[in-house]
Formats: structure tokens, sequence, C-alpha cells
């Protein structure tokens, strides 16, 4: 899980106030994510943080009456402060940055990966040892017990070490035989990883699919679509705003908007409108509130 918000935030596709995070910063981008992108799939995550709410305007009602304290344990944990978080944290984290599967379950990926991460910083690498000019060969100990019986072999990692490093249990670089499967398992992780990153990370392009950016190789064709050049910000935070009734005044200047054959829609950022690349999106302004979200609101049972 670690990982995936370390990545992500080296790609630069992280929200700014997710990048660089204080707890104030991160009650602001729980509302921010929550008003594009909250599904039912993440209700147990937010009963658990704020207990169960009726609707989704009354649960944006207690995330703002909710001091940034309610946030500390997440930036303990993004700040290091933290080995083992609680669930909630981690299921928090998985949601900031839209991380998959969710919700959690016992067992899944978010553990593996936060007990690679966590082995990796937590490995001891003491000072390197000078190498001898000429090294003995490798050999392989199995000392005899008085009663003149084999005793089990060592391991295969330790078998090849010299002997005075298998005495000392230190092994080639200075670094503890204990801390060889961490390491393994940590280069594994980052093998992996790295080798996911350059398999499915291909795409140099992306199109509008009337919701958000997708990603899509350029000479992939998609039926009525445009495709255009990759624009990380854009893909990461352009959307459509579909329950406008979750827009709040202070949303105003934030939000952007646009009208088409008098037809308004409302979006997460400014700039090109995807759908009319002839048009801009404009930041949603007192009048565009009290004229089309307040009686959104006002239908709201």
């Amino acid at each position: 899980m670690i990982l995936a918000y370390e990545k992500k935030k080296k790609e630069g596709t992280l929200p700014r106030k997710l990048a660089s995070y204080t707890t104030a910063n991160l009650k602001a981008e729980c509302l921010n994510v929550f008003h594009n992108r909250y599904s039912e799939k993440d209700s147990e995550t937010f009963k658990s943080l704020f207990g169960e709410r009726d609707s989704g305007e009354e649960y944006v009602k207690r995330i703002k009456a909710e001091g940034p304290d309610k946030f500390k344990p997440l930036d303990n944990f993004l700040k290091g402060k933290v080995g083992t978080p609680k669930e909630i944290t981690i299921e928090l984290l998985a949601w900031f940055i839209d991380f998959e599967p969710r919700p959690y379950k016992s067992g899944d990926i978010y553990v593996l990966v936060k007990s690679e991460w966590e082995s990796a910083n937590t490995q001891t690498i003491q000072t390197p040892l000078p190498v001898p000019v000429s090294e003995p060969a490798p050999v392989s100990i199995q000392p005899e017990n008085p009663q003149g019986e084999t005793q089990p072999k060592e391991s295969e990692l330790l078998s090849v070490l010299p002997i005075d490093a298998q005495i000392s249990n230190i092994g080639y670089l200075g670094i503890p035989v204990k801390f060889y499967k961490g390491i393994i398992a940590f280069f594994a992780a980052v093998i992996i990883m790295v080798g996911s990153y350059f398999i499915y990370d291909k795409p140099q392009c992306m199109y509008w699919d009337g919701e958000q950016y997708q990603s899509i190789d350029c000479d992939q064709k998609v039926d009525g679509a445009t495709i255009v050049a990759l624009d990380t910000f854009r893909l990461a935070h352009l959307k459509r705003i579909k329950n406008i009734a979750l827009i709040t005044r202070n949303d105003i200047g934030k939000i952007h908007y646009s009208k088409i054959n008098g037809k308004v829609e409302f979006y997460t950022t400014g700039g090109e409108n995807p759908a009319d690349s002839r048009k801009r999106l404009l930041p949603m302004s007192e009048h565009m509130y009290v004229e089309y979200v307040e009686p959104a609101k006002s239908k709201i049972p």
C-alpha cells in the first residue's frame, strides 16, 4: 500500500494536498475525494470513521465538523512514525489513492505490500567488512556431535559463505545472515513492481469516456471518442461530477462548469472542455451555485 502511494507521489499523480500532507490537508482532500468518487463499496470505511449516516450530504457535514486530528493516524503512517497501522488507516489511504481491491480483506495484497515495505525499512545494514585478497573457497560445514552423528545441514545460503563469515553469522558485505530473507523479499517486490510498470504503463494517449479520461495506446481506436495526447494531471484529476447535490458553497471558485446548448455540467477542475475542445471549463460562480446547485439540493428527501 505505502509503495503504491510512493509510486503515485513520484509520478506526480497525487493531489497536491495528499503529496504535501498535514492533518488539515488530509481533511480537505477527504472532502474533495468524497465529492468526486464516493461509492457504496467505501461505505463501511466511512461508517467506521464517522459513524453511520443517512446520505452523502450528512457524511459531508460530519467530515467538515471533525477536527484535523481525526486524520492524525494516517498522517503518522505516511510520515513513517507508525510501523503497523490499524486496518481503518490502511482502508482510508486506499480510498484516498483509489487503490484496488477495496474494501480491505485480511490476507489480500494490502498486507503483503505493507509487510515487504516494513521489512525493507527495519533492516540494519552494518559497515562492509574488507574482502581479503585471497578468499577461502566456499565450503559446507557439517560438525559431528560427541556420539559421531552428523548434524543436520545448514541452509543453502549459509553453506556457500566463507568459514569466518559462517562462524560470526555475518554474510557478504557485512550484512547479518538473519536479514537475508527480508532483503530477498524486498528486492523481489521491487522487481515485480518495476516489471509491472514497464509492462502495463505503456499508454501515451487518452480519451474522454463521458465521465473521466481513460488512458489508451495511441494506435488504438474507440468508437465516438477523440484520442488525445496523455496529460497525467487531467487523467488523474478531471472528472465530471455526477451528483451535483454534493457541491457546497465552499466549492465556489474551485469547481468548474460547462454550459452547452443550455445543459450545465460540473467538473472537478478547469481547462479545456473535454466534450468540446473549442470551449473552456469556467469556475463556478455564486450565481451558478444558486441557479443550478441549490435546486438539486432541495430535491434531496
